[in-house]
């Protein structure tokens, strides 16, 4: 008899932790496109205190919307952009992946070193001293 009792009072925490679990879901895509949208405000707002007829955004604001904007899905995306087309956001996110993975900062130059001022002197000092 016990053993049936505690199959009574499980099943409706089965189900509490099951809704649970998908409002859980259903809350992490909305407090994303929140925070996509906030983003979109914040820029909007500094675009106001400048007070300018087109949307002129910084690479750091391009940045920043489409790192927001990478975390939605683009159903949600499509239906929370107010600003931008969604391709427009989505290649913002591009390019700042092939920025942060192009690596040209790192690489060293190529070719052979030029000389220095110094050897050029002396080498027409040789010259002018030895014509042969």
């Amino acid at each position: 008899m016990m053993f049936l009792y505690d199959l009574r009072t499980m099943k409706p925490k089965i189900w509490l932790t099951l809704v649970g679990c998908i409002a859980y879901c259903i809350d992490k895509e909305l407090y994303k496109a929140i925070d996509y949208l906030r983003e979109q405000v914040r820029v909007l707002v500094e675009y106001q205190e400048k007070q300018n007829k087109r949307i002129m955004l910084t690479n750091s604001q391009r940045m920043r919307i489409a790192d927001k904007a990478k975390r939605l899905s683009r159903k949600m995306l499509e239906d929370c952009t107010v600003l931008f087309t969604v391709d427009n956001v989505l290649g913002w996110y591009n390019k700042l992946i092939a920025e942060k993975y192009n690596g040209s900062g790192n690489r060293g130059k190529v070719g052979r070193p030029q000389i220095t001022d110094e050897i050029v002197n002396l080498v027409i000092r040789f010259k002018e001293e030895n014509p042969r």
